[in-house]
């Protein structure tokens, strides 16, 4: 079911190109925000998200390549960190003055700005470069037209895995770059970050008295007990983490467009996330 999604409209320019690279820019011309989630929370995280999306309108990324396409720099990045600091906080004075975050406020002790000031801005600036690194994610590289498979067993350091990578061609030249990374985590491995997760509950009710005045021994306990048997009856299978990338390019090169998903199967019960970027209009200059 979708819960949230946040569409974003760019202008990508070529200023100018040699034998060497491209210079280009990277423009924020319109965001918009919805939610199909009828409840209050949905909703109010639709409006905090489009309105805090679009703080970013206007905003210009400037960048080189090099001859492949493939992003070598970001010439204007320290400014736009400064930017993205000061529009991400007037952001949060703008929703934080409305009524309904008034109110909750006042109601509940929720502050939005306390929120707002514990963010980290470089990860705000790194949602912006996303999307746009997407778009060459794929440039400088060779790949053999056909379906390829490598399978990794696991190690202490990572978990079993298979990359799936697909190259094809098409018959007007344009041609489309998949990858998709297919992790497996044992099912022992989930019992025990979900058993650590109800551990950090319990242990913050360690010597916290009840409204009677009884201790919370018994509490955590009985918790505890009912957590492992309900652990040990829902994940009866090993997870799987998901990583997919396709990228279609025109026959020249350029990004026609870009889908990237995330997916995440525990339990049985999946979540997805994913990003998809299409060219709506071409436009070339004549010289």
């Amino acid at each position: 079911m979708k819960t949230l999604g946040v569409s974003t409209q760019v202008r990508l320019v070529v200023n100018d190109s040699t034998s060497k690279g491209y210079k280009m820019s990277y423009t924020f011309l319109d965001v918009k925000a919805d939610s199909v989630g009828d409840n209050f929370r949905d909703k109010m995280m639709a409006m905090v998200a489009e309105r805090t999306a679009k703080s970013v309108i206007g905003t210009t990324i400037n960048f080189e390549t090099d001859e492949y396409g493939s992003i070598t720099k970001i010439t204007n990045l320290s400014q736009i960190k400064k930017q993205a600091k000061a529009l991400f906080k007037a952001s949060m004075k703008d929703i934080a003055s409305m009524p309904i975050m008034q109110a909750m406020k006042k109601a509940i002790g929720f502050d939005i700005m306390k929120i707002g000031n514990q963010a980290n801005t470089d990860e705000v600036v790194e949602g912006y470069l996303e999307e746009l690194k997407l778009l060459f994610a794929c440039h400088g590289s060779q790949y053999a037209v056909g379906e390829h498979h490598e399978h990794e067993d696991a190690t202490k350091d990572s978990y079993a895995n298979d990359t799936y990578i697909n190259a094809s061609l098409e018959k007007n030249g344009n041609y489309t770059i998949s990858c998709e990374v297919v992790s497996v985590i044992p099912k022992e491995t989930v019992k025990e970050v979900m058993g650590g997760l109800m551990g950090a509950i319990t242990e913050g009710l360690k010597g916290k008295k009840t409204e009677d005045g009884k201790d919370h021994d018994g509490d955590i306990k009985d918790l505890d007990d009912a957590f492992k048997k309900e652990i040990e009856k829902a994940v009866d299978q090993d997870a799987q983490t998901s990583e997919y990338l396709s990228v279609t390019c025109f026959e020249d090169g350029w990004p026609s467009s870009v889908l990237k998903q995330n997916k995440s199967v525990i339990a049985g019960r999946g979540k997805l996330k994913q990003k998809l970027i299409e060219a709506c209009r071409f436009a070339q200059r004549e010289k």
